[in-house]
């Protein structure tokens, strides 16, 4: 899995205002002593120039969750500053930028895990998978070297991280894959993750069902949207069938913690704002739906985004989920299966009106 895929890309400065700003996101002026461009004096508000080829050095957002790139020059990767992500072309719509939180020893590979569970019993092999009586280290970070057909046991090694690489120690034996949790690090013990109401905190119709990996993903607008990392491949195969149909796929709106639900309520109770489900309740603290840039329930065949989902979003595992939102899919691979078999894109009761 890609979780920063803007690294080892180029592109291309778009705006003829393209302001260069420092950490703090405040616009950055010429100096007496510096090198100044023809036509601009000390003073002047520095610009990268329109047409310019960069390289995204970094990538964050602002309090209000709208993305700024570490932009440098493409050819000598010589940094210019912080910019808009919309000065870009395409305006770094879609483009990755790590995992949330961004605490690891490694993050996920697919085969570097954490033990996640005091009772992580070491078992023979297949079939029986009867426990040696021995348990994997609470907390150590282990690499899987083979899994059992039904995906419900693994052969693990201990490791050591070297520099940020895997440096591979001796076979520990068979274990229960629910033992381990995705890539390395010392964060899956803390309060943050286990929080009910934090950052990475799941909830389903009033129910908490658990934290997941989140990966920051550049919406629609630029503004830093989440996903949940099981459904990144999904997401990013969805838009790239789209794209390679001329339809622009974005996002508007896709996993929201329980302090942004929260958030949302408190300003719709207020009237100053769009509807929103209570905290805990909302399909966006499930990990699963995507809020995408459909028109506003233009049913007659004129929104081309949205008569593109119908006939392909369930082939690739999305559904339509909610009345009345022709914005609103949700990925469920089981449900789009069904559906696409029956040849509807709709979850039953799900209407236009």
């Amino acid at each position: 899995m890609n979780f920063t895929s803007y690294v080892g890309k180029v592109f291309v400065v778009e705006s003829n205002k393209a302001i260069i700003r420092d950490e703090q996101f405040r616009k950055q002026t010429y100096k007496t002593g510096e090198e100044i461009p023809p036509g601009k004096n000390v003073g002047d508000v520095k610009i990268i120039p329109q047409r310019t080829e960069v390289q995204v050095l970094d990538v964050k957002a602002d309090s209000d969750r709208h993305t700024y790139v570490l932009a440098a020059a493409a050819d000598t990767e010589k940094p210019f500053g912080w910019t808009d992500c919309m000065n870009l072309e395409g305006q770094f719509k879609n483009e990755t930028a790590g995992l949330a939180p961004a605490k690891w020893d490694l993050p996920p590979r697919g085969t570097n895990m954490t033990c996640v569970d005091t009772k992580a019993f070491v078992r023979e092999g297949p079939p029986d998978f009867t426990s040696k009586g021995t348990t994997i280290p609470f907390k150590s970070f282990v690499a899987i070297t083979e899994t059992s057909p039904d995906r419900k046991h693994v052969k693990v090694s201990n490791i050591k991280i070297v520099q940020g690489e895997i440096e591979m120690g001796e076979e520990i034996g068979w274990t229960v894959a629910s033992n381990l949790k995705d890539g390395c690090a010392d964060f899956y013990f803390t309060d943050e993750w286990a929080d009910q109401k934090g950052p990475n905190a799941c909830w389903r119709k009033g129910q908490y069902i658990g934290p997941k990996l989140l990966v920051n993903i550049v919406g629609v607008g630029g503004e830093m949207e989440q996903i949940t990392v099981d459904s990144l491949d999904a997401y990013i195969k969805l838009k790239d069938a789209a794209e390679q149909d001329n339809i622009p796929l974005g996002i508007h709106s896709a996993f929201r913690t329980f302090e942004r639900q929260a958030q949302l309520f408190r300003l719709f109770k207020a009237g100053k704002g769009n509807l929103a489900a209570q905290p805990g309740s909302s399909n966006h603290q499930h990990g699963q739906a995507f809020d995408l840039n459909t028109l506003k329930n233009k049913f007659n065949g004129s929104d081309k985004v949205y008569e593109w989902l119908k006939r392909n979003g369930p082939s690739l595992g999305f559904v339509r989920t909610v009345s009345k939102e022709s914005w609103h899919w949700e990925y469920r691979p089981e449900d789009a299966k069904e559906l696409a078999a029956a040849g509807k894109f709709k979850m039953p009761g799900v209407s236009d009106s």
